[in-house]
């Protein structure tokens, strides 16, 4: 008995001790338990700290004179991806037109899905978008904000999506999403609580990159419209003018096309003064009515228009698509203003990367001013021009009334020498002081007598000495006018030859200027070719036989064979 006793006595105090021992075991269990969940924490803690510190440093490299987002957003994603255990993840980017870019994207469809885009009431992430509110869908087949269409397209579909918008102060930026937590555990709210945090993070480096953008943007464009402006002023030809203008809207507004219109004041119309190719041609045939149209209305008023989508809008004129085929979605018209009179009108369409905002109707404006300016002293200039030019043809007329047979010889010679002028390489600028030396090649014709200028036969040798003295008579006069000294040579020396035995100075070959040598050719045929008080004019064949036997001698040899191929061209009309 005494054994029996003692035996259960020790029988409950090793179940007592198993029991004290597996009690222990469970709490140190439990506290292993805690402490590897508390060690998780702490992992995924370090992580997000990391990854938030990671994307301050992202923060603190962006600088305006390097700047390379696409690369700086992919880095930030990669992290995003995984500090949160997601099998993918996508950056959003919130347009001016109200569309959801895919900027960045991560995971197994990356690829086909990378550029698309979506409009902001479409999908679970145009929701968030559109109320700047968190979103966490579990089993996202069922849900009713997916968008098939994009699963569909990319043959993926996440089980899990969280998503949050990416916004400051300033409005919505984008919006970030993950999908599919690796474990196969839904989204909670410390994950939604993990992904918010990054996402402050996020949208301050989209605002502060957005910001260097659009400086690096305007500064480019103001580097565009300054050397625009340069071009615009380094000519006075309209029509040179206006081909820049036009020229310079698509590159100025990052447009797909532009167009430059001018009111016909007689006809109350807007016409299409420049239109480039052959659908160009089929523009020139549109006439518009002040008032009709989107440029009508613009030259009506007076004021700019911003039209995000021409569907929309009831001044819309059609018909310029309809016969180029061009499809227009968006533009920008603004008048073109001179001492406050709309003389024109300048269309951007299609903005290439969104739509038009009211920063590009101010940058607009402000070309549309350049052109203006240029297009108003192009005109100035040219009605100087034409009335000097006016002035010059009738002294030209009035010397010529003196001698009876020299009638129409001024005009004559001004088209010959133009018409070989097209053959021998010349400036617009050479061809404009060739016009006007021609024309006043015999001024100095003034101070001969007119018992020598109107001597019905030949000049003996005291009169032809009085005569060759015409050149240096024109220099006379010329010379006294600061503005016209650039003639003088053309004028002077249409009587050298190339052989040197011309007058006044006996100049050869080269030393001749090429202006007064196309003239000197143009004078000689002439010449030959009307009738003289002395003799009757020769045969046209016959005067350019003697053209080709003189060239290299009385002809610089170049221009002489140019005045050849402009005849046989039949560009010399008598």
């Amino acid at each position: 008995m005494g054994n029996t006793g003692q035996g259960l006595l020790k029988t409950e105090e090793y179940e007592t001790r198993i029991k004290t021992l597996e009690t222990e075991a469970r709490l140190v269990t439990d506290k292993l338990v805690r402490e590897e969940f508390e060690i998780a924490e702490l992992k995924k803690g370090l992580r997000l700290a990391e990854t938030e510190l990671s994307i301050y440093r992202e923060i603190d490299s962006i600088t305006y004179e390097m700047i390379d987002v696409k690369a700086m957003l992919d880095r930030i994603m990669d992290l995003v991806v995984k500090t949160m255990d997601a099998d993918a993840g996508t950056l959003y980017r919130f347009t001016d037109n109200g569309e959801l870019v895919f900027e960045v994207v991560k995971g197994p469809v990356a690829e086909k899905l990378q550029g698309e885009k979506m409009k902001v009431c479409e999908g679970i992430a145009g929701w968030v978008a559109r109320t700047e509110m968190p979103y966490v869908a579990n089993e996202v087949v069922r849900d009713p904000l997916w968008n098939r269409e994009f699963s569909n397209k990319a043959g993926y579909a996440p089980q899990d999506i969280l998503g949050i918008p990416l916004k400051t102060k300033r409005g919505i930026l984008g919006v970030v999403e993950v999908l599919n937590k690796r474990e196969g555990e839904p989204f909670e709210k410390r994950d939604l609580d993990i992904l918010n945090a990054l996402s402050l993070r996020i949208a301050t480096i989209l605002e502060k990159t957005k910001f260097f953008i659009e400086l690096d943007r305007h500064a480019k464009q103001f580097a565009i419209l300054t050397e625009i402006g340069t071009l615009l002023n380094s000519t006075l030809d309209q029509k040179v003018v206006r081909n820049m203008a036009l020229e310079a809207i698509t590159r100025l507004m990052n447009a797909e096309a532009g167009s430059l219109l001018l009111v016909d004041n007689e006809k109350k119309e807007l016409y299409f003064e420049v239109a480039l190719g052959e659908k160009g041609d089929r523009v020139k045939e549109i006439r518009l009515k002040i008032g009709e149209g989107i440029a009508g209305w613009v030259a009506e008023h007076g004021e700019p228009l911003l039209i995000p989508d021409v569907r929309k809008d009831s001044r819309f004129y059609r018909l310029a698509d309809e016969k180029t085929d061009f499809v227009t979605r968006n533009m920008v018209c603004v008048p073109i203003k001179v001492k406050d009179k709309t003389i024109g009108v300048l269309e951007a369409i299609n903005r290439l990367d969104g739509v038009f905002t009211e920063d590009d109707v101010k940058l607009f404006q402000m070309f549309s001013n350049q052109v203006a300016i240029a297009l108003d002293n192009a005109r100035l200039y040219e009605e100087m021009r034409d009335t000097f030019l006016g002035v010059a043809e009738a002294l030209a007329e009035a010397i010529e009334k003196r001698d009876p047979y020299t009638g129409g010889h001024t005009k004559r010679v001004v088209n010959y020498s133009l018409a070989a002028a097209k053959y021998l390489n010349l400036s617009q600028r050479e061809i404009e002081l060739l016009r006007l030396s021609a024309i006043l090649h015999d001024i100095g014709k003034v101070g001969i007598e007119d018992k020598i200028l109107r001597k019905p036969g030949r000049l003996d040798d005291e009169e032809t000495k009085v005569m060759k003295m015409h050149p240096t008579f024109g220099v006379d006069i010329m010379q006294h006018i600061k503005q016209l000294k650039d003639l003088i040579p053309g004028m002077k020396y249409h009587h050298e030859r190339s052989d040197g035995n011309g007058y006044p100075d006996g100049l050869k070959g080269k030393e001749i200027p090429i202006i007064a040598s196309i003239i000197a050719v143009a004078d000689t045929f002439d010449a030959m070719t009307t009738d003289r008080s002395y003799r009757t004019r020769l045969p046209h064949h016959i005067a350019i036989d003697e053209i080709k036997k003189e060239a290299g001698a009385q002809f610089e040899r170049e221009v002489a064979l140019a005045f050849v191929k402009a005849f046989e061209a039949g560009e010399i009309e008598t």
